[in-house]
């Protein structure tokens, strides 16, 4: 299945606030259901952010999972970035489209 690199960006602090908790509930829910494999915020950047590693089937997929997410209900998601992402090197690579790494031999 797929992986995507989701960015959530959270300018209002009150707002992140008063949902943290049950936006952590959800994120626990879909790491116990293996959708999600990683979660956490950035760190020293000078707005919020969070950053989670999930599985989908594709995109829209994606996104219809992440419009059950409480922030995403009481608008505290500002910006949204969605990439999917093929982990091929290091920790992650079971996860990748290519488990066994890359054939060296097709790269130029």
């Amino acid at each position: 299945m797929p992986l995507f690199l989701v960015r959530l960006v959270h300018p209002d602090e009150e707002s992140w606030k008063r949902w943290v908790r049950q936006h952590v509930a959800w994120v626990q829910e879909h790491v116990a259901q293996g959708v999600i494999v990683a979660s956490g915020p950035s760190v020293g950047t000078a707005t919020r952010q969070g950053w989670l590693v999930m599985r989908a089937a594709d995109e829209s997929v994606l996104r219809e999972l992440i419009a059950t997410d409480p922030f995403w209900d009481a608008g505290v998601i500002e910006d949204l970035l969605i990439v999917q992402w093929d982990p091929i090197f290091g920790h992650l690579a079971e996860l990748s489209s290519s488990p066994n790494g890359i054939d060296l031999s097709v790269l130029p």
